[in-house]
């Protein structure tokens, strides 16, 4: 019955959507419940979903200090590690960690940002395209950080995906520009590649009482683009004509986007003793990797395609690296992996716990050697077992 229920307001969702007087497409037909049971679920250890584990040393030098890590994108054998708060610029690094250039251009001019908004890889080009969402500008630079051009963005917007096709995807969550129009109504807009509406869809749930936003509603995974509505258990596949239900995320215990809330107030209270799908999740060639909410961390869960089971993280695990895989991560790599970025201080404060095992000890020399608290974030690449 519950799948049936998620299915009948899928259809009650989109076709009360109707931006440009036309219907948005749905297909349901590919829907999968993946369901999460915190208390009853298979859980495993780490050694059995992880099959192995390496990391990458970004090197540091006096210009290329990462503060935190918004975004990190693969490409052509290149690294691009965003800071859109501290430094506010992209370090190129090759997949050794060496470090190539900087991509660094503050201010009002042609060719500069006031924010790093969002980073997206340009379909077809080596280019990558910087949102500077308070000057409603798309800046595209070469992979090599040389400059291209500039675009102006016709409405406000959060940040967009690009489909492979050219077209964009945009979150404009809790907007009001009147240059969107009926579009407006709903979260999210996909136009074509000069910003022309195509379609709009899900309706915007923002209101001054309540503006409580998921981390990441928009991701795209190789070429793919998922859109996770706010405060919503389901993800989506945005295409260029057609939106289509891919997953549903039934958490079985007390699961917050079940309940009833009207503020924000209202909501953080319930995420003190409730579970919630925050959106949080990496989709794989094989696998989705899910983080969720409780009231005591975000454990994780590893959905298996073939077999359309779900596999819990018991937490236990004897490489030391696993003390590292305690937040979601940002990125995946290649097939089957996801990646994570730790800061420095964080693991030179864990120095002493990880040594005292042979075996481990060898593992963590390379790790620490040369490693200080001003050093550049490591990032963790976690490979999934291809076996489970």
């Amino acid at each position: 019955m519950k799948y049936i229920y998620v299915i009948i307001v899928l259809l009650s969702l989109f076709y009360s959507c109707r931006p440009n007087e036309s219907r948005v497409k749905v297909d349901i037909s590919k829907l999968e419940e993946i369901i999460i049971d915190p208390k009853k679920g298979i859980a495993l250890p780490m050694d059995s979903l992880i099959e192995y584990i390496d990391f990458i040393k970004l090197e540091t030098k006096t210009d290329n200090l990462i503060g935190k890590i918004s975004q990190i994108l693969f490409a052509n054998d290149l690294l691009f590690v965003v800071d859109s708060e501290s430094s506010k610029s992209i370090n190129v690094f090759d997949m050794k960690g060496d470090f190539k250039y900087k991509i660094s251009h503050t201010g009002n001019g042609p060719g500069e940002y006031v924010e790093i908004s969002n980073v997206c890889i340009v379909p077809g080009k080596e280019q990558i395209a910087i949102l500077d969402r308070p000057q409603s500008r798309i800046i595209y630079y070469k992979y090599n950080g040389q400059y291209v051009s500039m675009e102006e963005i016709p409405f406000i917007n959060d940040y967009f995906e690009y489909l492979e096709s050219g077209n964009k995807a945009y979150e404009i969550y809790g907007m009001n520009d009147p240059k969107l129009g009926s579009n407006k109504q709903n979260s999210l807009i996909v136009t074509d590649s000069t910003n022309n509406f195509i379609y709009s869809f899900f309706k915007d749930i923002y209101k001054k009482e309540f503006h409580y936003a998921k981390n990441r509603t928009l991701r795209k995974f190789q070429e793919n683009v998922y859109y996770s509505p706010n405060i919503t258990d389901t993800i989506y596949l945005v295409k260029d004509s057609i939106v289509e239900a891919k997953y549903h995320i039934d958490i079985t215990e007390k699961n917050v986007a079940n309940m009833k809330f009207e503020t924000n107030e209202q909501f953080n209270d319930l995420l003190d003793d409730n579970y919630f799908f925050n959106g949080d999740f990496i989709e794989l060639k094989d696998f989705t990797y899910i983080n969720i909410m409780t009231p005591w961390g975000y454990p994780s869960a590893v959905y298996v395609h073939s077999k359309k089971k779900v596999f819990l993280n018991s937490g236990v695990g004897s490489h030391p690296f696993f003390n590292f895989l305690m937040s979601e991560p940002k990125a995946r790599y290649k097939d089957n992996c996801i990646v994570l970025d730790v800061q420095a201080d964080l693991i030179l404060a864990s120095k002493n716990k990880l040594y005292g095992n042979k075996k481990s000890d060898l593992l963590l020399d390379p790790l620490f050697e040369n490693l200080t608290e001003d050093s550049n974030p490591v990032l963790f690449f976690f490979h999934l077992n291809k076996k489970l």
